[in-house]
Formats: C-alpha cells, structure tokens, sequence
C-alpha cells in the first residue's frame, strides 16, 4: 500500500513539475490563440436578424362545409409555404437575389435565412438572417407580402367561388324572404295547436338555412382576396445587434481548445522523452519513425 500511495505522488508531483516547466506556454499560447480568433471574429462578416409574429385567423367550423371555398391555411402549412419555391421564386426575382446562379441554387442559400415555426401559442414567428439590418428587414417583408399573395385563390377556384357567392346571395334572399312569411302564418295560427310543433320545426330549419347562407356571403369575399396583412401582428423588426458571428464565444472557445491542446502535446512530449530511456521503448520509437517516414534518432 505505501509502494502504491509513493507511485502516485511520484506520478502527481510528475504532473505537476512538467506543467510548471511549460507554464509560459501553457498560459500565453492560449491568450494568443483566443486573441487570434476574436481578430477573426471581427473580420468575419456579420448577419442581423429581423423578426416578426403572425397570427393566422383559426377557422370557424361549420356544420355543412363548402365544398368549393378555399380552406384557410394552418401556422404549420403558412411556415411550410414561406420556405416553398412558391413564395421563395417570386422573392428572388422580385429582390434580384440569384446574382446569376441557378434558380435552385439561389432558393437553397434563400432558404438557409428563413426560419419559420409555429409556437405551442399556435403564433407564426419569422425570423429572416441577412448581412446588414436593412437588408433582414426588407427580405422578411417581401417574404410576407408574397406569402400573402400566394393565399389568393387561383382562377379556377375563384370562378367557383364567385358562382358559389352568387347562388349564395339569391339563396340567402329567398329564405329570408320565406322565413319572414313563415313568422307571419305562424302568429296568424298561435291558437292552432296542432301545426305549432310543425311551424316551430320549420323556422327553426328555415332559420338554420339562412344562417349558412349568410356565413358563406359574409366570408367568402374574403377568401377570394386572400388573407390581408392584418395577420401580422408584429412588422419585420430592424435589428441592432448582430447575432453571428459572437466573437467573444469564439474566442473563448479557441483559448480552452488551445489550451487542452498544448496541455496534451506537453504530456506526449514528456512521455516521448521518457520512453526514450528504455531501451525496449526506444527500440519501438525508431520503427514508429521508420514507418511515418522520419529519419533521424528519437529526441533525448
């Protein structure tokens, strides 16, 4: 037991002599690497980032659905489009972003800059990266002016809905209309027990009809205009700070790599040293040499 505690002090005292023998080195390459890289940090180019909320209008269910109107897009499906060749194309055109690369191309490094995801509060949030505040500004607005473009029915669409509002208005007309008259038999025949629970009956389906015309008048102009910029409830930020590259973490970063670095290149130079007293230990020194290609005798 004393043999063992012995060899571990000799190997701990070890240790620390050959860290104190390389202090200087140990302490200035790490502040030279770290100052090394702050100087890069600063040389690299900078990006912003503009961010900006949306909350999309939820759908009101109703109890017979209109087979021909627009459904009205999820916060998912609106963060899947902002980053689809559909709203991206329009952009890169619109800003001149392509720079004389290929579509495809341009759209892949478009892309890279825009983040969009949906919060458990179910609100859109955008965040668009450029190299200037300016320029994440501008890009995270022509990205929601054409995803709002994009919500407008095609034309196709549009004819059905426009036949589908105008059979909506004559339908809705007549059973107000027919309503009215109902109400009016209705109190003429109060007294009339019998044809009560029938009058009441169809009121209430005439009245339930009326309600669905009148909804499909009320919302589907808006679907054919799509949605409008009222869904953006906060307008593309102008930032101020730069979010990359965060220098003060880089260089950090390559003072402790360094750090560990020269730390584990010190020990590997001792035990080479050492080894170099066995004979045993030489020996498989100079045919590790022989086989990476270096000439020469082992350091002493």
């Amino acid at each position: 037991m004393e043999i063992d505690t012995d060899e571990k002090e000799v190997s701990l005292l070890d240790l620390l002599l050959v860290v104190a023998e390389n202090l200087k080195l140990l302490i200035l390459g790490p502040v030279v690497f770290g100052l090394l890289a702050l100087a890069i940090g600063y040389a690299l180019p900078q990006s912003f980032t503009s961010q900006a909320i949306l909350a999309l209008p939820t759908p009101t269910p109703t109890p017979t659905p209109t087979p021909t109107q627009a459904p009205t897009q999820t916060p998912t499906q609106a963060a899947a489009m902002m980053i689809s060749p559909v709203v991206l194309d329009p952009v890169i055109g619109s800003l001149k972003l392509s720079a004389g690369r290929p579509i495809e191309v341009a759209r892949m490094g478009l892309a890279k800059q825009i983040k969009a995801v949906v919060g458990k509060d179910g609100l859109l949030r955008l965040d668009v990266t450029a190299n200037s505040p300016l320029e994440a500004q501008v890009l995270a607005n022509a990205v929601i002016d054409t995803w709002l473009k994009s919500t407008v029915p095609g034309e196709q669409d549009r004819v059905d809905l426009e036949k589908r509002l105008a059979y909506a208005k004559v339908a809705l007309a007549s059973t107000s209309r027919l309503l009215e008259r109902l109400m009016a038999e209705g109190a003429a025949n109060l007294n009339q027990p019998l044809t009560r629970g029938e009058a009441g009956t169809s009121l209430m389906a005439v009245g339930e009809l009326q309600s669905r015309y009148f909804s499909e008048v009320l919302t589907i102009p808006r679907t054919l205009q799509g949605l409008s910029g009222d869904v953006v409830k906060q307008p593309p930020t102008l930032p101020t700070e730069p979010v990359a590259p965060k220098k003060s973490l880089i260089a950090v970063l390559a003072a402790l790599a360094s750090g560990f670095a020269l730390l584990l290149w010190v020990f590997i130079r001792r035990a080479w040293k050492n080894a170099a007293q066995d004979p045993q230990a030489a020996e498989k020194q100079v045919r590790l040499r022989a086989a990476v290609g270096l000439k020469g005798s082992p350091p002493n």
